[in-house]
């Protein structure tokens, strides 16, 4: 078993995740939003699918704008 990982990314205008679970799942070029919030709730929701549900845990990886939605960050 392994740690799983979650990455967003920005390509172009539009965001988007790879995944990779304990078990051998995952996927690759999701499509996660249009803006930083909506790839927020998108990045969380496989939080809670891939790192969550790992007993060992995992890492999720996006772009600062992406982790400021996730933190409520109101610059």
């Amino acid at each position: 078993m392994v740690a799983s990982i979650v990455i967003i990314y920005k390509r172009g205008a539009s965001y988007f995740c790879d995944a990779h679970g304990c078990f051998g799942g995952g996927y690759s070029g999701a499509y996660a939003g249009d803006t930083a919030e909506a790839a927020a709730l998108f990045a969380l929701t496989e939080r809670g699918r891939y790192i969550d549900n790992n007993p060992l845990g995992g890492t999720l990886l996006a772009p600062q704008e992406v982790r400021a939605a996730i933190e409520g960050d109101k610059d």
